[in-house]
C-alpha cells in the first residue's frame, strides 16, 4: 500500500517537499501569486479559498459549503472561520482548555503548535513521533451558561470545527481514515490517560471518515474539520450543563492510515438551537380594538365581529423571522368545530390583534378561541384559549312591584305613605341576562345603578307629594338595554294614609303543654299574590316558620321549645332574606301539666349530731328531668344543705330535720314535697380509747399522759392527777411528777373532752404501786 502524507488545505494545499516522493501533490491548483482580478473574495472550496487567502491577504469564502445558511471563511493565516447560520440561533465558542493524553508520559495539558491523534509509527513517518505509540486529543468549552437553560428537542445542531495540519492517507487503495469525537467528563491539568477509560462506546456522539483529495470518494482531506456535535449538545442540554468537553481519536489505533491526523491547536464550537414560542399571555377580547377587555372574566359583547388579541413571545427573536400568531373560534359546546381561522405576523410590543368576519359568529351564544404562536423555523408553540359570548338581543322589559313588609307600600292608584316615608320596589325580569338595572325617580334620566340579583330591591324616599314615578330599564352583560318601564304612585300630603300591616296573625292564645299551639297569619292585599315569608321568634330561639302559597297560612309552633307560661312571640315578615321585615307580637298562654307523685319523701339514719341523714324522693310520675333538695331545722332552711344527704352539726342538736324536694320538668308546674320532721336531734356521743400513762412508776419521777384518738375530736381537753383516788392540786397537765408521798400509792389520770353539741366524755387510767 502505498501511503502519503498530505498538508491541508489551509497550509495552501501544497505537499511538504521533504515528501515530494512517494508522497502524491494533494491540490492540483497551485497559488503562487495572484492578480487584483482574481482576489474577489470567493472561491468554489476549501483548497483554493485557503491558498486565494494567503495570496491576496485577505479572507476568502468558500462558496460551496453554504448549504445550511452559514458562511466559511479561509483566513490569511492558514485557518478556517465559519460564520453561524442566521436561521436559528447559536452559541459560539472557542475553546477554553486541551489536552493530549498518551498511554505513557505525562499529558500535554495547554499544549502548544500542532498535536496529532491516532496511532504513530516512526517507520513510516519519523518525524511524526520518536517512538510508536497512541495519542488523543482533548478540547474544552465553558462559559456556556444558556446551554443548560435549553431543553435536548431545543437543538437544531453543533458543529466542531478543527484546523488540521497534516494527515497520513492512503493514496493507493483510497480506504478511509476515520475520527471519532466523545462526550467526555472535564479535563484538568492533572487529567491522564487512565481518564480514557471513560471513552466508552455509549460515549460516543459522532465522527467524520475522509479520503485522499484524487481518490473518486468523498468528503476529500482538506485540512479543515467540521465535526457534526449535535448529539454532544444535546447531551449537555439534557444535563443541564454549561460547558462540553469533547475527546478526538482515531476510531482504529493500530495504523497510520487509519486517521493519524495532526491539529493546530484553535477550535471553534457553534451549537444552534430554536426554542417554540412562549404561551400566549393577557389575551383579551372586545367589541372593537379600543374596547378590548381581559379574559379573566367570561366577557359578553354585543357583536358578531369581535377582536381578538394576546401578547405571544418567541425566547429566541433572532431566529430568521417573525412569530405569526393564528387564531381560531369554535361554539363551547362543540371545540372541536373550526368556525374562523385567521392569523396575523405584525405586532405593537409583541401584541396581536386580529378581527373576526361578521357572517362567522351567531348572534346568541357562546364561543371558544384559542391562540397560538409559530416562530419563522416553523416551531409551533403551545396554544391559550379563552370563552366569550356574543348577545346582541335586548332584555325582556323590568317588572316593579311594591314589596310588602316596609314602611310604606306604595302600590298604583293609591295614596300611601308620605314625603320622607321609605318603601321598596322588586325589579326583575323574564330575562335571565340582566346584570343591572338602570333607573331614575321623576325623571326618565335614568343615571341611578343597581346591580341585578335574585331578588333586587330598590328603596324610594319620595321626596314629593302626589304623582311619583320611576323609570326603569335593564341591561345585559353585553350591555344591550331593554325598552323603558315607568311605574306611577301617589304619596300621601300628610301621614293620614297609613299602611296596612304587612302580616294580620289569629287564632287561639290558650293552649295546655303537650298540645301543638298554631296561629294563623294573613298576608296583606297589597301583595298582589302571596309571596314572602313568616318566622315566629321567642327570644332567639325560632319556634316557627312558613312560606306564603296562600294569603292565610296556618303555622304549627314547637310547643316543647316555648315550654309552659305566658310567652309573647314576636312574627315577622320578609319578602325574601334581603327584603325589608315587618314584626308585630302576640302573647300566647301555655298551661303547665301537674306531676303525680305515689308516695312522698322521707328522711332515713339517726337524728344526732354527728349522724348522717339521707334524704329519700320517691316515685314521680313523670321523672323530673330537675331535683332540688333543701335540709331544714326547725322548719327553716339551713344555707349549703342542698344535698340528698347531710351531716347534722351541732346547731342541729334540740331541733326536727325536714328536707324539701323540688322536681321541675319542661311544660310541668314545678312542685315542691317536704318529707315528715325526725325526732328531736340528740347530742353526739364521742368515741375515745382509754389512756395510755408512759414513764417509770418510782418516785420522782415524770409521767406522760396519751389520750388516743377520739372521734369527733373534741374541742377542749382537760387532765387530773390523783393518788390513791384523790384529786392533786395543781396536777392539770398532761405530765406529772410523783411525789414521795405517793410512795406505795397508786396514781391515776382523767382526761375529760367537750365539742359543742357533744355529750362531754371522761376517761381514766391508773398505774400499779409506787415504788
Amino acid at each position: 500500500m502505498k501511503r502519503s502524507l498530505i498538508a491541508g488545505a489551509t497550509a495552501v494545499g501544497l505537499v511538504f517537499a521533504a515528501f515530494a516522493t512517494p508522497a502524491t501533490v494533494a491540490a492540483s491548483a497551485e497559488v503562487s501569486a495572484a492578480s487584483a482580478a482574481e482576489c474577489d473574495g470567493t472561491a468554489e472550496d476549501e483548497t483554493a479559498a485557503a491558498a486565494l487567502a494567503a495570496a491576496c491577504a485577505e479572507d476568502v469564502r468558500v462558496l460551496s459549503a453554504t448549504e445550511d445558511g452559514a458562511a466559511l471563511f479561509a483566513e490569511p493565516d492558514g485557518s478556517m472561520r465559519l460564520e453561524a447560520s442566521a436561521v436559528d440561533p447559536s452559541i459560539s465558542r472557542k475553546h477554553t482548555a486541551r489536552t493530549v493524553l498518551r498511554p505513557a508520559g505525562p499529558s500535554g495539558y495547554g499544549w502548544p503548535g500542532t498535536q496529532w491523534v491516532g496511532y504513530c509509527d516512526p517507520a513510516e513517518y519519523a518525524e511524526g513521533c520518536a517512538a510508536a505509540g497512541v495519542q488523543r486529543l482533548v478540547w474544552q468549552f465553558d462559559g456556556i451558561d444558556l446551554l443548560a437553560d435549553l431543553e435536548p428537542e431545543d437543538i437544531t445542531s453543533a458543529e466542531l470545527f478543527a484546523n488540521s495540519a497534516v494527515a497520513w492517507l492512503d493514496d493507493v487503495n483510497c480506504t478511509p481514515s476515520r475520527l471519532d469525537l466523545y462526550d467526555i467528563p472535564r479535563i484538568s491539568a492533572s487529567t491522564d490517560w487512565a481518564s480514557t477509560a471513560a471513552w466508552t462506546e455509549e460515549r460516543r456522539v459522532g465522527g467524520s471518515a475522509f479520503y485522499w483529495p484524487a481518490c473518486e470518494q468523498t468528503p476529500g482531506y482538506t485540512g479543515f474539520f467540521d465535526f457534526d456535535a449535535t448529539q454532544l449538545a444535546v447531551n449537555a442540554a439534557r444535563a443541564d450543563r454549561s460547558s462540553v468537553t469533547v475527546g478526538v481519536r482515531a476510531a482504529d489505533e493500530t495504523c497510520m492510515t487509519c486517521g493519524w491526523t495532526s491539529f493546530k491547536p484553535d477550535t471553534t464550537l457553534i451549537i444552534r438551537f430554536n426554542r417554540t414560542p412562549l404561551a400566549p399571555t393577557n389575551l383579551q377580547v372586545g367589541g372593537s380594538h379600543g374596547s378590548l377587555q381581559a379574559c379573566t372574566v367570561e366577557q359578553t359583547l354585543r357583536t358578531t365581529s369581535p377582536y381578538l388579541s394576546a401578547d405571544i413571545r418567541d425566547p429566541d427573536p433572532d431566529n430568521g423571522g417573525p412569530v405569526t400568531a393564528t387564531f381560531s373560534i369554535a361554539r363551547a359546546d362543540a371545540p372541536d368545530v373550526v368556525l374562523w381561522q385567521g392569523s396575523s405576523s405584525s405586532s405593537i410590543d409583541h401584541r396581536y390583534t386580529v378581527s373576526v368576519g361578521s357572517e362567522t359568529l351567531e348572534g346568541d351564544g357562546r364561543y371558544v378561541w384559542s391562540v397560538f404562536g409559530t416562530d419563522g423555523g416553523g416551531l409551533v408553540g403551545p396554544a391559550a384559549s379563552c370563552t366569550f359570548s356574543v348577545d346582541i338581543e335586548r332584555p325582556a322589559l323590568p317588572v316593579v312591584t311594591p314589596l310588602v313588609g316596609g314602611e310604606a307600600v306604595y302600590v298604583e292608584g293609591t295614596l300611601r305613605g308620605g314625603v320622607g316615608v321609605p318603601g321598596s320596589f322588586l325589579l326583575t325580569s323574564t330575562s335571565d341576562d340582566v346584570v343591572t338595572y338602570r333607573y331614575g325617580v321623576n325623571t326618565q334620566t335614568r343615571s341611578k345603578v343597581v346591580d341585578a340579583s335574585a331578588n333586587t330591591v330598590l328603596s324610594v324616599t319620595p321626596t314629593q307629594p302626589g304623582p311619583n314615578y320611576i323609570s326603569v330599564e335593564a341591561l345585559d352583560a353585553a350591555g344591550n338595554r331593554s325598552n323603558e318601564t315607568i311605574f306611577r304612585f301617589d304619596v300621601a300630603f300628610d301621614t293620614s294614609a297609613p299602611t296596612p300591616a304587612a302580616i294580620t296573625v289569629t287564632g287561639p292564645t290558650s293552649f295546655t303543654f303537650g298540645d301543638v299551639p298554631t296561629a294563623l297569619v294573613t298576608l296583606s292585599e297589597d301583595a298582589v299574590t302571596p309571596y314572602g315569608t313568616v318566622t315566629v321568634t321567642y327570644g332567639s330561639a325560632t319556634v316557627g316558620s312558613a312560606s306564603f302559597d296562600e294569603r292565610t297560612e296556618q303555622l304549627s309552633l314547637d310547643g316543647r321549645a316555648l315550654g309552659a307560661g305566658s310567652k309573647t312571640l314576636t312574627f315577622t315578615y320578609r319578602a325574601f332574606p334581603n327584603a325589608p321585615a315587618w314584626s308585630t307580637q302576640r302573647t300566647v298562654t301555655i298551661k303547665p301539666l301537674a306531676f303525680s307523685i305515689a308516695s312522698g319523701p322521707s328522711v332515713s339514719g339517726t337524728p344526732r349530731v354527728g349522724r348522717t341523714l339521707t334524704a329519700t324522693r320517691g316515685p314521680w310520675t313523670p321523672e323530673p328531668t330537675t331535683v332540688k333538695y333543701q335540709w331544714r331545722l326547725d322548719g327553716r332552711a339551713v344555707s349549703g344543705a342542698t344535698a340528698y344527704n347531710w351531716k347534722l352539726p351541732a346547731t342541729a342538736k334540740g331541733k326536727t330535720v325536714t328536707v324539701a324536694i323540688t322536681g321541675s320538668r319542661t311544660g310541668y308546674a314545678t312542685k315542691t314535697v317536704v318529707s315528715p320532721a325526725t325526732t328531736a336531734v340528740m347530742a353526739g356521743v364521742f368515741v375515745a380509747p382509754t389512756p395510755t400513762i408512759a414513764g417509770s412508776a418510782t418516785v420522782g419521777s415524770t409521767l406522760q399522759v396519751y389520750r388516743g384518738t377520739w372521734t369527733p375530736l373534741p374541742s377542749t381537753v382537760t387532765h387530773q392527777w390523783k393518788i390513791d383516788g384523790r384529786a392533786v392540786a395543781g396536777a392539770t397537765r398532761s405530765t406529772f411528777r410523783v411525789p414521795t408521798s405517793a410512795r406505795g400509792k397508786r396514781v391515776s389520770v382523767v382526761v375529760t373532752g367537750s365539742l359543742a353539741g357533744y355529750t362531754t366524755k371522761s376517761v381514766s387510767k391508773s398505774t400499779g404501786l409506787i415504788r
